[in-house]
């Protein structure tokens, strides 16, 4: 069975921001892993590197000539780390505090001042117990340069990561451009991983309702629910990122790149509109299931009104000659106990017989 979503079912104990300056940065999140891992990948078509820190490092981050650099961040609970980072790279103060605000839908900034674009979008995934948890990635486009920060450990983009280090298609090749539009399809392919999972839970949603006709299976309709609310809600906004950033204004990303990011908007909309099927499907289970209780609370009653039924005329007897009267013709007959035991067994019989001739048994 699905989960609900944590965010839904239990409080979370993140700092408030009411009151605070613009851009000041505070981590709003409740993540705090031990140690924050950065990698740095620089590449080109003809050279690749890649090395691993964690916070107390002494972290380069000039970008070499001619060369692309990736620093992905693996954890937001050291806000004077990023902090560092954005100073060192002139991102303005509400991007930092943005890349620290974890719960925010998906938007597309440009700061033009300072050729920056700042993006946010969800990646989803399933902990241990199946229950669905989300984790906000926060990418930075410069010109040579791509930053990205996420909250918690989680390679969403290995595969990219085995590309570039085999200089597989033609992201070697590119802009920097070229790979914020290989990180987000990834975060979008990756939604079809968990639309497969729901299909499979309302799939046996399905089979249990046709199968356990008794059991009330709402809970688990309702559970499922809620979780594609919250997908929609949180990805649904992803289709005026890309809009966005497909607009010709935008010169950090190349004509070549927005052509990849309109097949990236056509699977946002799949991915959308396939949700909204899933829960269209979920008024269909709901419908279906309260049909199953209706019809076995109406077998109950069926059963109940043939008892019912049945003791009418044998409470009839029984309490006609339960009284208490002294001229009672039938009162001293030496068989009539056991006549009237026949009589009220033989009209049981009938009513079953009846019953049954008319398929109400």
């Amino acid at each position: 069975m699905t989960a609900p979503l944590t965010h839904r079912s239990k409080k979370h104990t993140h700092k408030r921001k009411s009151g605070l300056l613009p851009g000041t940065a505070i981590y709003t999140g409740n993540k705090h892993p031990e140690n924050i891992s950065i990698s740095r990948i620089d590449y080109s078509e003809q050279h690749f590197s890649e090395k691993s820190f964690t916070q107390g490092d002494n972290i380069p981050m000039d970008v070499a000539d001619n060369n692309i650099m990736w620093l992905n961040v693996n954890g937001l609970n050291i806000e004077s780390l990023i902090e560092k980072i954005g100073a060192h790279f002139k991102l303005h103060n509400l991007i930092v505090e943005d890349i620290l605000n974890v719960y925010q839908i998906p938007k597309a900034d440009e700061y033009p001042e300072s050729d920056i674009i700042y993006i946010t979008l969800n990646e989803f995934y399933f902990d241990d117990a199946q229950r669905l948890q989300r984790d906000q990635i926060s990418l930075v486009l410069g010109e040579e340069f791509v930053l990205s920060f996420q909250e918690e450990e989680g390679d969403y983009f290995g595969i990219i990561r085995d590309r570039l280090r085999n200089a597989k298609g033609k992201i070697r090749k590119k802009c920097a451009d070229y790979l914020i539009y290989v990180l987000i399809d990834a975060i979008v392919d990756s939604y079809y991983d968990i639309l497969d999972h729901y299909a499979n839970e309302l799939e046996a949603i399905e089979n249990d309702i046709f199968i356990q006709k008794n059991k009330n299976h709402l809970s688990r309709i309702h559970h499922v629910n809620k979780d594609l609310i919250y997908l929609r809600r949180s990805i649904a906004p992803l289709n005026e990122v890309i809009f966005r950033l497909m607009k010709e204004e935008i010169v950090l990303i190349q004509p070549e790149s927005k052509i990849f990011l309109r097949d990236v908007l056509d699977h946002v909309n799949q991915v959308v509109n396939q949700i909204d099927v899933d829960r269209e499907y979920l008024s269909d289970l709901v419908q279906t299931n309260m049909a199953n209780m209706n019809s076995h609370l109406n077998s109950i009653i069926k059963v109940l009104t043939l008892i019912s039924t049945i003791f009418i005329p044998l409470t009839f007897i029984v309490g006609v000659y339960g009284m208490n009267f002294d001229n009672f013709p039938e009162i001293h007959s030496q068989n009539g106990y056991y006549i009237v035991w026949g009589v009220m067994i033989a009209i049981t019989i009938l009513q079953l017989f009846i019953f049954k001739k008319k398929k109400w048994l």
